[in-house]
């Protein structure tokens, strides 16, 4: 009996858990469960809501959302996945772009983790260019950057323009703060994971030679070797 009732306090836990998850996320997949999930809202993005279909097509249901969670302190969790904090910085630099600043972080961020999602792909593992771990510190690491450089992407967009070399020195700033967050994560990387995240960005396997960019120089594991990467993806170009 103490079984069948331990099982049976799993599954609510889990359930609760499931529709909690639904119930908060701000990704909608259809109009319907929004509806359901709002009642009394109106699917216009000034709520901070939207459908996948409206971040797919980068409409205004989607840019009226960003610019309701951005004023929040804690609005990035409302952006749960690779997919959509990718669009959310095309958006994040887009709009700083229309607005006359020249900072570039953003760009360089959607660059970066559009070439991480293809190591979560299936194919990545058969291919031998991704393991469990590698996609275990891709989905990590972009949470935990995401999460923490959000206050510094409101901050930036709440006061006037930057250009300039202060554009370059807030990139760079914001880069290494970047880089230092995520070091401890690429320590825990195992030597075989290090070389295969390597090889990706060195182009020395066919998957990365598909994708635009510069080649890595130097180690993975040098805080140094990622900033001169980073900045040189934002196209700086430092002496």
């Amino acid at each position: 009996m103490g079984i069948y009732k331990l099982a049976a306090t799993t599954i609510v836990i889990i359930s609760t858990l499931f529709w909690s998850k639904i119930v908060t996320a701000k990704e909608y997949v259809s109009i319907e469960i929004y509806n359901k999930s709002n009642p009394n809202g109106k699917h216009n993005g000034m709520d901070g809501n939207w459908l996948k279909a409206d971040r797919e097509q980068n409409n205004e249901i989607w840019n009226q959302a960003n610019r309701f969670n951005i004023k929040k302190q804690d609005g990035y969790l409302q952006y749960q996945d690779l997919e959509e904090r990718c669009s959310f910085y095309k958006w994040f630099q887009q709009q700083t772009d229309s607005l006359g600043f020249e900072t570039r972080w953003a760009s360089a961020a959607r660059s970066t983790t559009k070439k991480l999602k293809h190591l979560l792909n299936p194919m990545a593992l058969v291919c031998g260019n991704s393991n469990r771990q590698i996609q275990n510190f891709v989905t990590q690491g972009n949470a935990i950057i995401f999460d923490d450089i959000w206050k510094d992407l409101k901050s930036l967009i709440e006061n006037q323009p930057v250009k300039g070399k202060a554009a370059e020195i807030w990139d760079g700033k914001l880069l290494l703060k970047e880089q230092n967050l995520i070091e401890p994560y690429y320590q825990k990387l195992s030597r075989k994971s290090i070389r295969k995240l390597e090889r990706s960005l060195k182009k020395e396997n066919a998957i990365a030679r598909l994708f635009p960019g510069y080649e890595f120089e130097g180690s993975l594991l040098s805080v140094s070797d990622r900033w001169l990467y980073g900045m040189k993806l934002m196209k700086y170009h430092l002496l």
